[in-house]
């Protein structure tokens, strides 16, 4: 008999938990810093080209990350391909990725001429599993590229000593992990260097732009003339001395940057507090598994809470209707992911890649049988300022899957002949 008490799920035309979505939900976020900042740039008649705000905020984002060097950049990807092409990498080489990432971190191999090489990711954590990365090692390998993904540290204890094993840099994608931790240790200082983006989306955002941070002084200069035309370190002169590209972030970027920055740690333990309610909450439900613990992290940014969605314990009610059906709920932001993994876009079989790399691409997804159900049948995630309300808020989150759950017969019946 059908249980009289249960709420109507919104998708199936019920009252919605909330009638509207909150505020917070926006991003971002800008408030009088911001407003000063810009007129700030405004007013000093600098408003590019390695000016007072981008060395401020590069001192601060050093700072930040516990690094010894940061270099603003356009764009995350952009940072990428520099790191790379610092390190000598392009045409000929391979570079190590994890299939589970946006397709900016493949676009930044191909566009040195370097090739791809998917690794698989560890069910319980999204990120680059160690096991996968040293099956994929061959004699042309010549960097690991670890995303963090939604945050989350990669594992860098096994990533370091398979990178120091065979003597290749390992390199952090942290495009999504501003001010996560491993060990007490900042993302951005553990690896060769590291790519930050700061994209409207991020936890950090100015919009656009992006960051590298490195230790290495040698790597740090080389990379400072490789953004800036190819012109020598620290020097005013105009002749080129490598080959470079034009990637200076503008200082109004770095103005709002250094803005945004006064409220990145307070909003980093608000997201820490809903996720482990959240974590409580949610990893008691059948239908859902929440992502490992590991106490080697020690801060988790949550640019996205992950977690794996189990249609055969609600009654095989496919991923896309759970997923709407919360998101009607209005009480978070949530996607399938990254739902198409990269083996799978024409991008890699194109003439352009053939082009770029002097290589064909062929499909390994036989190899990646991880990514393979994170991607077509489990992974969801929750966006980062779904995060940021109170508890009451994050508890609504909770309250939205029970209801979804409780609806789940119906929803099957109404809505997966449809997707």
């Amino acid at each position: 008999m059908k249980n009289l008490f249960v709420q109507k799920a919104a998708l199936l035309g019920g009252e919605p938990i909330r009638s509207k979505r909150p505020g917070y939900f926006s991003w971002p976020i800008g408030c009088q810093p911001e407003k000063e900042a810009l007129r700030r740039v405004l007013h000093s008649g600098v408003w590019g080209t390695l000016g007072k705000e981008c060395s401020d905020f590069a001192a601060r984002y050093a700072e930040f990350c516990q690094a010894k060097h940061a270099l603003p950049v356009i764009n995350g990807t952009t940072a990428i391909e520099l790191i790379l092409r610092g390190l000598g990498i392009g045409y000929g080489d391979e570079v190590i990725v994890p299939p589970y990432t946006f397709t900016a971190s493949v676009h930044a191999i191909v566009l040195t001429g370097a090739k791809p090489v998917f690794a698989d990711v560890d069910l319980d954590t999204f990120c680059l599993s160690a096991t996968a990365v040293e099956k994929a090692i061959t004699p042309r390998t010549q960097a690991i590229l670890a995303v963090h993904v939604g945050g989350r540290p990669c594992d860098f204890d096994a990533l370091g000593a398979v990178a120091d094993k065979h003597g290749i840099p390992l390199i952090e994608d942290a495009a999504q992990a501003h001010g996560s931790e491993w060990k007490n240790r900042r993302i951005g200082s553990l690896g060769k260097a590291a790519a930050f983006s700061f994209q409207n989306s991020k936890n950090l955002s100015g919009g656009e732009g992006g960051a590298i941070t490195t230790n290495d002084d040698e790597l740090y200069q080389r990379l400072w003339s490789l953004h800036h035309n190819g012109r020598p370190w620290n020097s005013a002169d105009m002749t080129s001395i490598c080959l470079g590209t034009n990637a200076r972030l503008a200082e109004w970027q770095c103005a709002i940057l250094l803005g945004q920055m006064k409220n990145l740690d307070a909003c980093a333990e608000a997201r820490t507090r809903a996720a482990a309610r959240l974590d409580d909450a949610l990893g008691k439900m059948p239908f859902i598994s929440v992502m490992g613990k590991d106490e080697r992290i020690t801060r988790n940014s949550y640019h996205l809470y992950c977690f794996r969605y189990h249609a055969e314990a609600l009654g095989n009610l496919p991923r896309s209707v759970f997923v709407r059906a919360v998101q009607a709920e209005n009480v978070a932001a949530i996607s399938e992911g990254y739902c198409q993994p990269i083996y799978d876009m024409e991008i890699l079989y194109s003439d352009d890649f053939k082009r770029m790399t002097g290589c064909t691409f062929e499909n390994p997804k036989s190899q990646l049988p991880n990514n393979e159900t994170i991607a077509y049948k489990e992974g969801c995630w929750i966006y980062q300022s779904s995060l940021l309300g109170t508890d009451d808020d994050t508890d609504k989150i909770i309250q939205a899957f029970e209801k979804v759950a409780a609806n789940a017969e119906e929803l099957k019946h109404t809505f997966a002949q449809k997707d």
